[in-house]
């Protein structure tokens, strides 16, 4: 049985080796996806040297074995090669992934003060640089700043959330310059700083006195 990780998300953005260098864990395959070709068209299906020979015309010949096709849509493609190769020097090279994870930490923490200000009982949470907003549909007795997602069942996250709610919570988000995505949520950039930080405290303060004033909170 193989263990396969899929990294389209995590490879490059958790870790320079992925999640499964920031776990300890070396799975038989993993999937990478553009972030390979440095956000152009591109990606790879990396692993164990016997299970890839499977792909080698002259590895499976001399063992005598069915070679697994491999049609290969980005194949040949220097320019995602060439970003590619850009892209993941700087991440290899710099501290874009401990500064984007820093960045992460920060921002999970402010919105949570801000939550707990404000007298909204959501939270934000999330791992390494990426963030999630729960806005607790189901009116569930939380303290944001001490807020801890494994302490709830998963029935509380998955497929749980007030649709309008959280579309008048990014609209009203976009009014301050900040657009969050639909779970709601977003990822975050090594480019983000102590600008980004306050102009996204600031958003999410207005944001949620809008629905607050609309009886949405």
């Amino acid at each position: 049985m193989l263990l396969i990780f899929d990294e389209v998300v995590n490879g490059f953005r958790v870790s320079p080796g992925g999640a499964q260098a920031a776990f300890g864990i070396r799975p038989d395959l993993t999937t990478l996806a553009k972030i390979l070709a440095g956000g152009l068209p591109g990606g790879a299906v990396t692993g164990r040297r016997d299970i890839l020979e499977l792909l080698d015309f002259k590895a499976t010949q001399a063992a005598g074995k069915e070679k697994i096709n491999h049609p290969g849509t980005f194949n040949a493609n220097p320019l995602s090669a060439a970003a590619g190769i850009a892209a993941l020097t700087q991440v290899a090279e710099t501290d874009a992934c401990a500064k984007a994870n820093a960045y992460g930490d920060a921002l999970r923490r402010r919105l949570n003060e801000a939550f707990e200000e404000e007298g909204v009982p959501w939270a934000a949470y999330g791992r390494f640089s990426s963030i999630e907003i729960f806005t607790n549909p189901e009116g569930i007795a939380v303290t944001p700043t001490a807020f801890d997602p494994a302490g709830l069942a998963p029935k509380n996250f998955k497929g749980v959330k007030n649709a309008s709610q959280v579309h008048k919570l990014r609209l009203a988000m976009m009014l301050g310059g900040v657009d969050f995505n639909g779970h709601p949520g977003g990822v975050i950039s090594c480019t983000h700083g102590e600008a980004e930080l306050e102009d996204t405290e600031k958003a999410l303060r207005g944001a949620v006195r809008m629905l607050k004033s609309e009886g949405e909170v």
